[in-house]
Parts: structure tokens; C-alpha cells; sequence
């Protein structure tokens, strides 16, 4: 018996092995980006939030500015009654304490006399202003190395007895012509010494 060509032996259907395919995660969705409507929605409301913010604090601004100028302050400082017969007329201290816009920024100085040995005077100067008025309240913030360099050289040039004989009210007059020539926008009525005296 002749025999055929040899024919390769397919193994049996069932033997086949079975294969697992690799990458068999879930395919996440692809999420498309926003579309550039709502980019653009979400621009403009912050710039019309941003617009309307700006007008809201111009408008505060202007009112403060305009419609609250002659308003009474928050808080204030009340003087007692001053026209009643019982009330004893109120020293110059006692002014000195209640008035309400004092300009103090001079501060306390100590100034030496023309005695030999000198004799030192320390005074402290201040005066009412009105804040109200900001360019003259501005120029005496200005000013105050040039009101304590007066006040110094005034007091340097005297002797303390010369001093003691002019007074307290002569010295504050001369000082407040001083003063009042210091300055361009308004002018001091008048000066008050919460500190004076000689330390010899």
C-alpha cells in the first residue's frame, strides 16, 4: 500500500488554548472641553462684578466727600455750659483740655536761657486749628521744625528775669506774631502753653 503524502495533524478543536486579550481596561469617555461660550459668559460677568464694584466705592467717595462735609462728627468732646450763672468762667488749662482740634505737633521743648550759667525753660506750644481746612493744616505740619527753632531762638535771646517781668501773655504774643509770619494760608489766633516754667 502506497502511502500518501504526509498531511500535518491539526490538534483537536477542543486543545486549541484559549488567549486572553492584553488591555482589557474600560475606555474612560473623552470629556470635550467647555465650549468657549461659557469661557466667555464667565469673562464678562466677573468684568461687569468688577465695574459695578468701582462705581459703588466712587459713589461712597463722592458722597463722604460732598454730602457729609457739615455733618456732626462721630464722637466729640462737650464743653460745659458756659453761660450759666453758676458755671465759674473756665481757665486757660481747662480750654486748653476741651477743645476739640489742638495743634500739638510742636511738642515740649526745652530751651536754655542768655544767663550765665543758662536757666532752662521748658514749654509746650499749641494752638487751635480748624482740620477742615486741609492746605492750612497741611502747612502747619510743615512748619513745626521752623515754629520750635522760633520758639528757641526767642527764648535763647532773653534772660530769665527779663522773661518773668515780660509775663506769660507778652511772651505768647510775641510768639504768635512770630508765628503768623511763618505762614502763607491762614494764620494762629491764638497760642497756649500747657507746660511752663524755669528749671534753674
Amino acid at each position: 500500500m502506497k502511502a500518501g503524502p504526509s498531511q500535518p495533524i491539526k490538534p483537536p478543536r477542543h486543545a486549541m488554548p484559549h488567549t486572553v486579550p492584553r488591555n482589557t481596561a474600560p475606555v474612560m469617555p473623552v470629556v470635550p472641553p467647555p465650549p468657549k461660550k461659557v469661557a466667555a459668559l464667565v469673562y464678562h460677568t466677573l468684568i461687569v462684578v468688577a465695574v459695578l464694584l468701582a462705581l459703588l466705592i466712587a459713589a461712597g467717595t463722592i458722597y463722604a466727600l460732598v454730602f457729609r462735609n457739615g455733618t456732626e462728627p462721630l464722637y466729640s468732646i462737650l464743653a460745659p455750659d458756659t453761660d450759666s450763672p453758676t458755671q465759674a468762667p473756665l481757665t486757660e488749662t481747662q480750654v486748653f483740655q476741651l477743645q476739640e482740634n489742638i495743634f500739638t505737633g510742636i511738642g515740649r521743648l526745652r530751651a536754655v536761657s542768655v544767663d550765665k550759667p543758662p536757666i532752662t525753660i521748658v514749654v509746650s506750644i499749641a494752638f487751635p486749628y480748624l482740620p477742615e481746612d486741609r492746605a492750612f493744616a497741611e502747612e502747619l505740619a510743615t512748619k513745626v521744625p521752623e515754629f520750635r527753632n522760633t520758639a528757641l531762638e526767642y527764648f535763647s535771646t532773653h534772660s530769665a528775669v527779663e522773661l518773668r517781668q515780660s509775663g506769660e501773655a507778652a511772651i505768647k504774643t510775641e510768639l504768635l506774631r512770630r508765628y503768623n509770619n511763618l505762614l502763607h494760608l491762614g494764620s494762629i489766633s491764638v497760642l497756649y502753653f500747657n507746660d511752663f516754667m524755669f528749671i534753674d
